[in-house]
């Protein structure tokens, strides 16, 4: 044997030994990899101080309002409440997160304590631009950290000022239209001081043998010179709103907020003066209603609904000559110049018109109060016509079909002509279904669709 094969016979040992050292190595270097891929979580302290939005009127502990902490480690859900401490203003909440990692995180005020969406008051930190908190390098503390307490919004000091502001408005319009009784109902002012919230107004009393009700409202929420909205409602915010009653029209009353006391003029509900109110001539054709089948004349009762009322059974409509054609006058007690939302119903609110059939996709009608008003005629639903015929054609075999048959109990029918300009025909079947199959034959042929 040769030197050449003889240094190959030992290399086998020598190979054995260097990849089993090398399996060793790689070994301990993939633990130590495996070890820092998995560092381990540590706790971390979130506290918040609420001291200051108590004060500005923004948290209520009294209303259950609750504070929430929602970041990067828990995919910025909004139900991780937090919890009190023996500092009653401050707030705080222990979290796992994994050492030398940079979550981002904010704090959250839940109205009610059940609110969500954008009902939810999520902080604007002015230490970060109004953007989230974050750790900065190295990131999480190895053995985890307490956070110093912050303040909500980084707002750490309230107001220095106080003033009580008096409202006051004259109800005698809304009670001789029937729309509010001393003792029955009650009125509230409704403001920019709390975002017009609908968890509750600032609640006014009668003044003894008048028709007026005062209210006090003490507030550091907003600064000095502001312009302050708001506007009254009978029986709360799902009550009786008051229309456009701003300055020329606008949505709402103000008033500029000054650093002392004020008391503001006596208002008049709905900024009528002299209990005047303006009749409105409301008009709706039910024809189509009644062809889907949706509509009755013989059974089913129209009503109009609007800003004046929405309890779907105070102006009821009647029939006019024209079977289908409804009308009737409703006393609209709104400030001129008001736009008023409207809507048709059947049976005292049972069915209601879709959402969307106002101008532009509106939920609601609307048109704009200028005195006595007569109102054009509208559809109910909006709907003027049975819609198209769609047509498609398979071998010798004609598809006729329309949308608005699709109720069983409709009374449209299927008409074909050989001209538009006479000869019309119902198409033998059609009364009551949204689509045929039939041979016409040969030579064109129109089709429309029609009642009885």
């Amino acid at each position: 044997m040769d030197k050449a094969k003889r240094r190959f016979r030992r290399n086998p040992k020598t190979m054995k030994i260097n990849i089993a050292r090398q399996f060793k190595i790689l070994a301990g270097l993939g633990w130590i990899l495996g070890f820092a891929a998995t560092a381990a979580a540590v706790p971390v302290v979130f506290s918040v101080n609420m001291s200051v939005q108590t004060a500005l009127g923004n948290f209520h502990v009294g209303n259950g309002d609750t504070v929430l902490l929602s970041g990067s480690f828990n995919n910025w859900v909004t139900t991780n409440v937090m919890p009190v401490t023996a500092d009653p203003n401050v707030y705080s909440i222990t979290q796992n997160l994994a050492a030398a990692s940079f979550p981002q995180w904010k704090f959250i005020i839940n109205p009610n304590g059940n609110s969500s969406g954008t009902a939810l008051n999520w902080e604007v930190p002015a230490s970060t631009g109004g953007g989230n908190r974050f750790f900065t390098s190295p990131g999480v503390p190895a053995g985890g950290t307490n956070l110093p307490v912050v303040y909500f919004s980084d707002a750490s000091n309230a107001p220095s000022y106080q003033v009580w502001i008096t409202f006051q408005v004259n109800m005698a319009p809304a009670i001789i239209q029937g729309k509010f009784t001393i003792g029955g109902d009650f009125v509230d002012a409704f403001g920019s001081w709390n975002n017009f919230s609908s968890s509750g107004g600032l609640l006014l009393t009668n003044v003894p043998g008048t028709s007026n009700y005062v209210g006090i409202l003490i507030t550091s929420a907003l600064p000095t010179n502001s312009l302050v909205n708001y506007k009254y409602a009978i029986d709360g915010s799902g009550g009786t709103w008051e229309g456009n009653v701003g300055t020329n029209g606008a949505q709402n009353r103000s008033f500029t907020l000054s650093s002392t006391n004020q008391v503001l003029p006596l208002d008049y509900w709905n900024n009528i003066t002299n209990n005047v109110s303006y009749a409105v001539l409301f008009r709706v054709n039910m024809l189509v209603e009644y062809l889907l089948g949706l509509f009755n004349p013989d059974s089913d009762n129209l009503y109009v609904n609007g800003d004046w009322d929405w309890n779907g059974i105070t102006a009821q409509l009647t029939q006019t000559a024209d079977p289908y054609v409804y009308t009737g006058t409703v006393d609209v007690a709104l400030a001129p110049g008001t736009v008023v939302n409207y809507k048709y119903d059947l049976n005292g609110g049972l069915t209601w018109e879709n959402d969307g059939v106002g101008p532009g996709g509106a939920k609601n009608h609307q048109f704009t109060l200028m005195g006595i008003t007569n109102l054009p005629a509208d559809n109910f639903n909006n709907y003027a016509d049975l819609g198209p015929v769609n047509i498609s054609v398979s071998g010798t075999q004609t598809v006729l079909s329309w949308a608005s048959g699709s109720n069983a109990n409709n009374h449209i029918n299927l008409q074909n002509s050989s001209s538009l300009q006479s000869g019309w025909g119902n198409v033998p079947n059609t009364q009551g279904k949204s689509a045929i199959t039939n041979n016409f034959g040969p030579g064109p042929q129109f089709f429309r669709l029609t009642g009885p």
